[in-house]
């Protein structure tokens, strides 16, 4: 009778612990991912600390629902978006940023492994650690093709791991295959693929169109291509209005390298 009453009390254990786990899994609420892509999008050209105020936001969010993939996501893609805007400021805060970007990404990937979303952003600070720190390029160089391969070969058709190739074709140095040159065809790819993909609802991972007609835009520019390094930003306003980089910073670098100026 006892050795019955322990089996019945596992089974009954055995039954909580696989609820639990099942609701562990679960996607977060759809509220919250509405939210944190609101909150993500809102703060990606406001000033600095609109945005390390709407990163921190995130991570609380991310820490009370821990196996969420896309709070990690979308904390990850507000540090990759703060990286480049402290980097030049501060280098220490630029690679805290960086290295808990890839932290809540590796943390999604031990969920899902095969998130070609995660692996592609992965790629993408990872190749701005470069720019943190020049001799890791050796180091990391082959493993940020490795991550970047895996996304392509989950999801070769998924604009922004197009687009995350593209922006890492044009950072590489041309001696391993690099360059302006190289990343248009990738960047126009990523651009094509954008303008054929279906909106997603509000809690979905849609960024990116404006941001393959940015780095298109900087890729013409380093091919001395002025007419089409324009048409490129402006179609990168018309699609967010509100990219400050590309009306207060890279269309006035334009009128000046087209006017003879030197690219800065």
């Amino acid at each position: 009778m006892k050795i019955a009453s322990r089996i019945a009390s596992l089974a009954v254990l055995g039954v909580v612990t696989l609820v639990a786990g099942a609701r562990s899994a679960q996607a977060a609420d759809p509220a919250n991912l509405a939210a944190a892509r609101a909150l993500t999008y809102a703060a990606t050209y406001d000033s600095v600390q609109k945005l390390v105020a709407a990163r921190e936001q995130l991570a609380r969010m991310s820490a009370a629902d821990p196996q969420s993939v896309e709070l990690h996501y979308w904390v990850a893609l507000a540090s990759y978006r703060l990286v480049p805007r402290v980097m030049s400021k501060d280098k220490k805060m630029a690679q805290r940023y960086c290295e808990d970007g890839i932290a809540h990404l590796d943390q999604a990937l031990e969920i899902s492994p095969k998130s070609a979303e995660c692996l592609s952003l992965k790629a993408g600070l990872m190749g701005l650690s470069i720019g943190l720190s020049p001799m890791k390029a050796m180091s990391i160089g082959s493993e940020i093709a490795g991550v970047e391969g895996q996304a392509l070969g989950l999801a070769p058709e998924n604009p922004r791991v197009v687009l995350m190739q593209g922006i890492n074709t044009f950072n590489k140095p041309g001696f391993v295959g690099g360059g302006a040159k190289k990343a248009l065809p990738q960047l126009e790819r990523a651009i094509t693929l954008f303008a054929a993909a279906t909106p997603g609802d509000s809690t979905s991972i849609d960024w990116g169109h404006d941001d393959a007609h940015v780095w298109a835009g900087r890729a013409a520019v380093k091919l001395k291509d002025w007419s089409a390094a324009r048409a490129h930003y402006e179609k990168a306003l018309e699609i967010n209005p509100g990219n400050t980089w590309v009306r207060y910073r890279l269309l006035p670098e334009l009128d000046k390298v087209a006017a003879g100026g030197t690219e800065s």
